[in-house]
């Protein structure tokens, strides 16, 4: 790819927005009662949203959103200035928070957002009756048929719903992904994506020999990053039979994994990095490979700034005979202790984010993945061919081996917990046979309460 074509051509925009207003012009808009709303409202970060109101036929909803700048967070105010120019009746403002970690908070002090991006650990929120289900706007008069939903991928549905119901719907799928300098490989006659992690090792050793001070590849010390491997490798998250009580990490592909990723940094073929510090050794021209999400690919652009071309591919193959990757990123949830009319407002929004325009709009501008069929059909062929980091996580998210996150209440602390297992198996400073053993068994006291945390 070009890295001159680091945002989006023209022409492409301008044919989306342009599909865009024609469908915004024949819609009709059902539920609340619509009156043109303009602007968007930033409040500063940690802010508290004011309270949601209904004043001269218009019902003001606030978004808790985490995104304050940048290439999401300009994608953000875009799409909600496109709200209010094309609604009537529902305007909807931003409030700059992390509302993952102050929704239930707010929630519990009397005060909780009507609207709110959260993370995957919704069983935190739902255990405390903190969520509206999402079932009765989904399915109801003023939303999308069985037929409809079944156009999204089957990994954003799943995301989110707890015994049936859903909860959260994602706001913006980012997946992982292996982002290169292109120059940098086909000097060294790689032109081709690895299919398997062996293959990815023998390149790995190729780049290593070409320039001895390059670093072949960068990997990220989180369970997003360690978990699609395993499960590459045949792995599962939980022992089957034990009601996601007992983690598998002590198995067969969790030793494949962790070895695997043991021998790459034992021989100099790998080190451990933070995302600006991948983006910016691989700007640098230090780095070959770096490990990285969707979401960061276009900060990855932003930082190469054109000096070469980035390629992106997918994480390889294990020994299942496929790859695996994990479905991240915030969800739309409406909390409860608000009005029908409220609910209803803040519905509007989530279903204009997800309409295949704006969710193509959307995975244009920040990488995330375009979760329907319908909106990737938006997204110009021309785009995708210059942008192969959305081209790639627009496949994952469509892929059957690709998961949601687990939800469990505690599974941060097993996030945690496999985080340091694999660094320490990783770099040397544990037996990996130990590691997993210990892992398994701090994880179970989580999982099963016994944990004295």
């Amino acid at each position: 790819m070009s890295g001159m074509a680091k945002r989006a051509p023209w022409r492409a925009r301008a044919a989306v927005a342009a599909r865009w207003r024609r469908s915004s012009a024949r819609r009709g808009v059902t539920g609340v009662a619509l009156l043109a709303g303009l602007g968007v409202v930033l409040a500063a970060c940690g802010s508290t949203a004011p309270a949601e109101a209904t004043s001269a036929g218009v019902v003001n909803v606030t978004l808790w959103e985490s995104h304050l700048a940048g290439p999401v967070g300009d994608a953000v105010s875009a799409l909600v200035q496109r709200f209010n120019s094309s609604q009537h009746g529902v305007h909807l403002g931003l409030d700059v928070t992390s509302a993952s970690t102050k929704a239930l908070g707010a929630f519990e002090a009397g005060h909780p957002p009507l609207l709110a991006e959260i993370s995957h650990y919704d069983n935190s929120f739902v255990s405390a009756h903190a969520l509206m289900s999402l079932n009765s706007f989904m399915y109801g008069s003023n939303g999308l048929s069985r037929q409809q939903w079944a156009q999204y991928d089957p990994v954003f549905l799943t995301n989110g719903e707890v015994g049936g119901q859903h909860y959260r719907l994602m706001a913006g799928m980012k997946v992982s992904q292996l982002t290169y300098n292109k120059t940098m490989l086909a000097a060294a006659g790689i032109t081709s994506a690895p299919a398997t992690w062996s293959a990815l090792y023998t390149d790995l050793k190729i780049l290593k020999a070409k320039d001895p001070g390059v670093i072949p590849l960068a990997w990220k010390n989180s369970s997003a990053h360690e978990i699609p491997p395993f499960l590459s490798n045949g792995g599962s998250i939980f022992k089957p039979g034990t009601h996601s009580t007992q983690t598998d990490w002590n198995s067969p592909a969790g030793v494949a994994t962790f070895d695997f990723f043991r021998t790459l940094y034992s021989q100099g073929l790998m080190i451990f990095s933070h995302g600006s510090t991948i983006r910016a050794d691989l700007a640098a021209g230090k780095l070959a490979i770096g490990d990285g999400t969707s979401a960061g690919y276009a900060k990855a652009l932003d930082a190469v700034g054109g000096k070469f071309p980035v390629g992106v591919w997918p994480y390889p193959a294990g020994s299942s005979g496929h790859t695996a990757n994990l479905a991240q990123g915030l969800g739309f949830v409406i909390m409860v202790g608000h009005t029908k009319t409220q609910e209803a407002a803040a519905w509007e929004a989530i279903k204009f984010m997800l309409s295949p325009h704006a969710m193509a709009y959307w995975s244009m501008h920040t990488g995330f993945a375009a979760v329907s069929a319908p909106a990737r059909a938006l997204i110009p062929a021309s785009f995708l061919a210059s942008h192969p980091g959305i081209a790639v996580s627009n496949e994952i998210a469509g892929s059957p081996y690709t998961i949601p996150r687990p939800i469990p209440a505690a599974y941060a602390e097993v996030q945690s917990a496999l985080d340091t297992a694999f660094f320490n198996a990783v770099t040397g400073k544990q037996s990996v046979s130990s590691a997993l053993a210990q892992l398994d068994g701090s994880d179970q006291k989580y999982l099963t309460g016994k944990s004295g945390l």
